[in-house]
């Protein structure tokens, strides 16, 4: 009797310990350009944007392929981009569809978004993709999200929905 008494608890214990720690992701802030944050896990590292480089680098400290890349542009020194048929144009083999959004998660409010899912080979491994466009007074924000994995690429959408304009 004791025994289930014991596996009972300790069942309860391990469940209430696994629920908690997967529910508390802590994450870490990290800011682009003075004008935008976003919020990742704390296992995610930063990697700025360099003179050659027109982006920003997000990446985990895991062993498998994840990526973020993230541009901020002055909207008026490219006011005449197609968003979607410059991803065409990248990626012609990739059959690119729009990707649904849940606006409420949004925080970023009174601005356009747009969002592309695809996949395309990169040096013979499949990589699956999605493209945010964030369109704000004067400014595009573009949110590119890379893993091998289709059910990490997924997940990563929480990623985007964590992004904020701060000035």
């Amino acid at each position: 009797m004791k025994l289930k008494k014991y596996s009972l608890f300790t069942i309860i214990l391990v469940f209430i310990f696994s629920f908690s720690s997967y529910s508390i992701e802590k994450t870490k802030v990290f800011n682009i350009d003075n004008e935008w944050n976003i919020s990742l896990p704390e296992d995610w590292q930063m990697e700025g944007r360099s003179p050659y480089q027109q982006y920003y680098s997000f990446y985990p400290n895991i062993p498998y392929y994840s990526m973020i890349k993230i541009y901020n542009y002055d909207i008026e020194e490219n006011r005449n981009i197609d968003l979607l048929e410059d991803l065409k144009k990248k990626y012609p083999n990739s059959k690119i569809q729009k990707k649904k959004l849940d606006l409420n998660k949004i925080k970023i409010k009174n601005t356009e978004v747009e969002a592309y899912e695809y996949s395309f080979d990169e040096n013979g491994t499949k990589l699956y993709a999605i493209s945010y466009f964030i369109l704000l007074k004067g400014n595009l924000l573009i949110a590119n999200f890379y893993s091998i994995s289709e059910k990490e690429i997924e997940k990563m959408l929480e990623y985007f929905y964590s992004i904020e304009k701060i000035n």
